[in-house]
């Protein structure tokens, strides 16, 4: 018992200086770490079983004391983050994100909070909108497009809280690495979906078809059951980080994930108009957020709470905007105030006659948001 406290004191004391200096965050690391562990070590001592070699994996151990094997394990995990700065999410496998347990591999982004963030309040927004999930509406699915999906967590995590069989959910990305770890994230949570569809692809968004090919597929699903054609909503979470800015990122990004998911050209800006300028072709023309819908005062939720809707628990912040978006069709996701008024502009040349902007609970500019 002395040498496994021994042991936890100096695992300690070895994240703290990649745990912001603090203490309390590398002890909660390490909890996390020797939970894993131990997951890791239980399922290969099952697999044993049958070979009589368990006690290789378990060993000899009392009450609040580590295996030899679960030391093993530890030792590894604690010298990544510390010697190779390997994020928590890669050595743990998987993020939480809203309700789900999204897998994480190097080198496609691990979901951020502010993402989630803005996710879930997405999903409340849809949800409280009566118009959009009303029987009469629900004959043709509620189409939504992610362009730059990485790891899939936002329309999954949209998927999951949707109502019951009323969307399809569409990502892409470049890729393929991207792709494919968002495949396993929607096989992984598919029966937390709510009988929502969510599908993956690999395109790259500045092809010159690449409009043609994010409209197939709603045709696709139009032919094979009932569904409309076009989108109801885009959105994207595209590489925004300046180049310049690179530098400065922690080693747990710079090292680990994909520069190409993170970096863009012209101060981290250049895909925004880009994209905007295909939401306006992607939109269906008879999409519910119509141009008589999208309008209404939406500042904080406060207009939510009016409706009756009991599902709002906090209220979200808004930037300085005139402009009211009720039923969002077109979301961004941004680096900070420093981004709004490029994107802001970029969205409005696009053709979105209304913009707003979406705080995240540090305050900052997180979401530039557009209706038509």
């Amino acid at each position: 018992m002395r040498a496994t406290l021994e042991l936890i004191k100096t695992w300690t004391e070895a994240l703290v200086p990649v745990c912001n200096h603090s203490q309390s965050h590398a002890s909660q690391e390490l909890k996390w770490l020797m939970q894993h562990a131990k997951q890791v070590a239980l399922i290969q001592e099952q697999q044993l079983k049958a070979t009589n070699a368990s006690n290789i994996v378990a060993g000899q151990r009392g009450r609040g004391t580590l295996s030899p094997y679960e030391i093993e394990l530890l030792q590894g995990y604690v010298d990544q983050r510390v010697k190779t700065r390997k994020p928590l999410q890669y050595i743990l496998g998987t993020q939480p994100f809203m309700d789900l347990e999204i897998l994480t591999r190097p080198p496609t982004l691990i979901p951020r909070w502010e993402t989630e963030e803005w996710t879930a309040r997405l999903a409340t927004t849809l949800k409280n909108e009566p118009s959009l999930f009303s029987s009469a509406n629900l004959s043709s699915r509620f189409n939504i497009l992610d362009i730059c999906s990485g790891s899939g967590c936002i329309p999954l995590g949209l998927a999951s809280s949707l109502p019951p069989f009323s969307s399809h959910l569409f990502g892409a990305d470049i890729h393929p690495k991207a792709v494919q770890l968002a495949s396993d994230n929607e096989a992984k949570n598919r029966d937390l979906l709510n009988g929502n569809t969510v599908e993956f692809h690999q395109v790259d968004l500045l092809a010159p078809h690449a409009v043609d090919t994010f409209l197939s597929w709603t045709r696709e699903k139009a032919s094979s059951s009932s569904g409309a054609l076009g989108y109801n909503l885009v959105i994207s979470n595209p590489p925004y980080i300046a180049h310049e800015e690179y530098d400065t990122l922690e080693p747990e990004v710079s090292q680990w994930e994909d520069p190409k998911a993170l970096l863009a050209d012209e101060e981290g800006l250049v895909f925004y108009p880009r994209i905007a300028q295909m939401a306006m072709q992607l939109l269906s023309q008879k999409s519910s957020s119509s141009p008589s819908s999208s309008t209404g005062s939406s500042d904080s939720v406060s207009s939510l709470h009016e409706e009756g809707s009991s599902h709002i628990e906090r209220q979200w912040k808004n930037g300085p905007e005139v402009d009211k978006v009720r039923i969002p069709e077109l979301v961004f996701e941004i680096g900070g105030d420093h981004q709004v008024d490029c994107v802001r502009d970029a969205v409005r040349e696009a053709g979105f006659s209304r913009v707003q902007v979406w705080k995240d609970l540090a305050d900052r500019a997180r979401c530039i948001v557009g209706a038509r």
